[in-house]
């Protein structure tokens, strides 16, 4: 009865686990897309007029908060997860 326990218990540790690498996999993503689209929009500020410009560097400056919050969330569903 206790190795059926202890086995129960180590499998739902490693579902976990695996939830949270999958979950930090995922945010590892959301943040590099961010951080392309960052670039885009920078890269479009360069080329704009003066509101142009202003939009574009709106949207970088989003793009770069998402980017290091889904970064931050990463890094603490790895920190979880271990």
């Amino acid at each position: 009865m206790n190795k059926i326990l202890i086995a129960l218990a180590a499998s739902l540790t490693v579902l976990t686990a695996g939830a949270q690498i999958g979950k930090a996999a995922s945010e590892a993503t959301d943040s590099a897309k961010h951080k392309i689209d960052e670039k885009r929009a920078d890269n479009e500020a360069k080329k704009s007029g003066p509101v142009g410009k202003a939009v574009n560097n709106v949207k970088s400056g989003y793009h770069k908060n998402r980017s290091k919050a889904s970064a931050d969330k990463a890094k603490k569903a790895l920190k979880d997860a271990g």
